[in-house]
C-alpha cells in the first residue's frame, strides 16, 4: 500500500554498540524498500572532506580514488580534491561495502568509477578512471585484483 503509515520507534538498549534497523512489514512495498535503501546509504560513518577553510560530507560514490600524497590523505572526488583526516587502513575498511579497494600501500579506488584495467604492463596493472585519471595497482595487489576481477 503506498503512502500507507509507518510506525516508528527507537529503542535505547546498552546491549548493542551499532545501531540495528528492523522492519516489521506484511510485506514489501516502495516505502519499505526506499526506508531500507535510505538507511543502508547513509549507515556508514560520515566521511568529512576539508578543502581550505570548508568542510564537506562526501559521497563515497562520487569518489574516484583515495590516497596518500605529502603523509596526507586526500579523497579525489567529481568535483574536487579533499583533505581527509583518516588512516588509509580504516578508509579501506569503512569503504569496503562502497566498492573501493585498495590497489597499494598509499592508495583506494573506487571500483563503480573504473573505466579500465590494462593488463600489458609488465608485472602490474594500469587503472583508467572515468575522470580519465590513471593511476597503478602497485605489484604487491596485483593478485588481489586480479581475483576481484576474475582474471
Amino acid at each position: 500500500m503506498k503512502g500507507a503509515k509507518m510506525d516508528f520507534e527507537i529503542i535505547i538498549d546498552e546491549n548493542f554498540h551499532e545501531p540495528k534497523t528492523v522492519i516489521y512489514t506484511n510485506e514489501i512495498t516502495e516505502d519499505v524498500l526506499r526506508v531500507k535503501n535510505f538507511v543502508l546509504e547513509n549507515s556508514d560513518n560520515l566521511l568529512i572532506g576539508f578543502f581550505g577553510s570548508k568542510i564537506k560530507i562526501l559521497k563515497p560514490s562520487k569518489i574516484y580514488r583515495i590516497y596518500t600524497e605529502d603523509s596526507k590523505i586526500f579523497a579525489e572526488s567529481i568535483d574536487e580534491k579533499y583533505l581527509i583526516k583518516k588512516r588509509i587502513y580504516q578508509l579501506e575498511d569503512e569503504l569496503k561495502s562502497k566498492k573501493f579497494v585498495r590497489i597499494s600501500n598509499s592508495e583506494l579506488i573506487n571500483l563503480n568509477l573504473v573505466e579500465s584495467f590494462d593488463l600489458s604492463y609488465s608485472g602490474t596493472i594500469s587503472v583508467r578512471m572515468r575522470n580519465n585519471s590513471t593511476t597503478f595497482v602497485s605489484r604487491r595487489y596485483v593478485k588481489k585484483i586480479k581475483n576481484i576481477l576474475g582474471v
